[in-house]
């Protein structure tokens, strides 16, 4: 084998590694279902099965359609009139990727330990991967988040309310069916809801809560005296029934 051949050899083989290298970071359009696009230049262009998505590249999918999109183990399933845009975080590790729903739905399955963060943010919440399966769907008064497996973080963009849920269970913060605050619901026990500090506040479901038991305390407090004030009517009442007599 010539010098000039070993060097040609070495330069395409160079050439293909940096390739794989590259592309093990992006995300490829692995299954895909109707009319799918992509924003190049400011220009919707169709998207088709097998195409790489480059980072932070616009994909929309309109009625009907859907799109799977993977890394390695990971990937995000692109619903029905839905429009995301992946933003990944270089790192020199574990990806740092955040899945940014303008809206519909998206679902995601990543592990924790393959990624260093994982999140899906929409304009009223954002979810964090804590290795897991799940779905969120966006809206124009709100948005909501399901898990099929694992946990998962949710917090209200608003103000800072967060919670951890499980399996069956899901969140959802919506301007008209939940006036805009973050409330839970599902399977087993709902977990407690904590502020932006990191302290309880009251569940829809439960009651439970600093401010729960201080209403309780104060109900209590006003059913007592309703209590006294009767008895006093009572007696009241005796003492006039004996004067007639």
């Amino acid at each position: 084998m010539t010098l000039f051949t070993r060097a040609g050899l070495t330069a395409v083989t160079f050439l293909l590694l940096s390739t794989i290298v590259a592309h093990s970071d992006d995300w490829t359009a692995n299954k895909l279902r109707g009319r799918v696009l992509q924003l190049v230049d400011q220009q919707w262009q169709p998207l088709q099965r097998g195409d790489i998505v480059p980072d932070s590249r616009v994909v929309r999918t309109l009625g009907g359609a859907q799109v799977q999109l993977t890394r390695g183990e990971e990937t995000v399933d692109v619903g029905p009139d839905t429009q995301i845009q992946i933003v990944d975080k270089p790192t020199g590790g574990k990806p740092f990727t955040t899945v940014k729903e303008a809206f519909g739905t998206v679902s995601v399955e990543a592990q924790v330990e393959q990624v260093q963060h994982f999140a899906v943010q929409t304009t009223f919440l954002a979810a964090v991967v804590k290795g897991t399966r799940f779905t969120v769907t966006a809206g124009k008064t709100g948005a909501s988040v399901s898990v099929q497996r694992g946990h998962v973080a949710v917090e209200d963009k608003g103000n800072g309310t967060h919670v951890t849920l499980s399996v069956g269970q899901s969140a959802v913060v919506d301007i008209g069916k939940t006036d805009g605050a973050l409330k839970v619901a599902g399977a087993g026990v709902l977990p407690t809801l904590l502020d932006q500090h990191g302290k309880p506040v009251v569940t829809q479901a439960t009651g439970k809560g600093p401010k729960a038991d201080k209403a309780a305390k104060d109900e209590g407090k006003s059913n007592s005296g309703l209590g006294g004030q009767g008895g006093g009517d009572g007696g009241k009442g005796k003492d006039k029934a004996k004067k007639d007599d």
